[in-house]
This record gives C-alpha cells, sequence and structure tokens, in this order.
C-alpha cells in the first residue's frame, strides 16, 4: 500500500480538526511502515489504543462543530461516526480475545484507509464551505 501524506488538499481549514486528521494518518502511516518492518504487533496495539480515544475526542470535536452551524447533513454524519466506532469495537475485540498479528494489523490498515478515503476526504469536506465563509 502507499504511504499516506498530508497535503493541503486535506485541510479543511479548521486548525483543530485538520490537526486531528493530520495525527491519525501518521499513525496509520506509523502501522504501515511497522508491518514492513516487523513491528506490527507493537504498532498496532499502539494504534489501536489510539483510536479508542480518537473516536470520543475527533467526533465530539466534529459534532459539536456541526450542531452550532445547525449543518443539515449532522444526522448522517453522525450515524457514520457511529458505524465507525462500531468498527473500532469490533477490531478492539478481536484484539482483546486473539491479541495482534499480522492479519489483524492488515486488517486494520485497510479499515482506516477506507475510513480517511471516504469520510476525511469527502464527508468531512462537505460541512466545510458552510464554516469557512
Amino acid at each position: 500500500m502507499a504511504i499516506l501524506e498530508w497535503n493541503k488538499s486535506l485541510e479543511t481549514g479548521i486548525d483543530l480538526i485538520d490537526a486531528q486528521h493530520e495525527e491519525l494518518f501518521v499513525r496509520i502511516d506509523r502501522l504501515e511502515l511497522a508491518m514492513y518492518n516487523g513491528r506490527a504487533v507493537s504498532e498496532l496495539r499502539t494504534l489501536l489504543e489510539y483510536l479508542e480515544s480518537y473516536v470520543i475526542e475527533h467526533f465530539k470535536t466534529e459534532e459539536d462543530l456541526m450542531l452550532s452551524i445547525n449543518f443539515p447533513g449532522y444526522a448522517s454524519h453522525v450515524r457514520e461516526h457511529s458505524n465507525f466506532r462500531k468498527s473500532i469495537e469490533r477490531l478492539m475485540i478481536e484484539y482483546k480475545s486473539r491479541g495482534a498479528d499480522s492479519y489483524l494489523a492488515i486488517d486494520v490498515d485497510k479499515q482506516m484507509r477506507k475510513w480517511l478515503e471516504h469520510h476525511i476526504m469527502k464527508v468531512d469536506m462537505e460541512f466545510v464551505p458552510i464554516i469557512i465563509k
């Protein structure tokens, strides 16, 4: 898989959200590099722990922001957040039941990339024009 690189085209123009998104890119990239260097197990543990807090903190940031501007796509956006939370919960259950291995690392990497491509790069950009006027 290609290395993820943060660039200006991914910025929303909202500093806190951009910083949170960029940190997620960095963490997923670290997992990718760790997979190539035989360190996937330890990096996977670190990423999953990070994701547990990320979905709480980052989603609250976005949801509060959308509420503050009466974003018409709020309900749909929150459903996407809820679905992603459930994905993270399933991954954590899998991790806790069988431990970290290369297969789980690959699965996490794929799911995170899918999330980045769809949600961050497309769905999040829908509320940006309303906020940045």
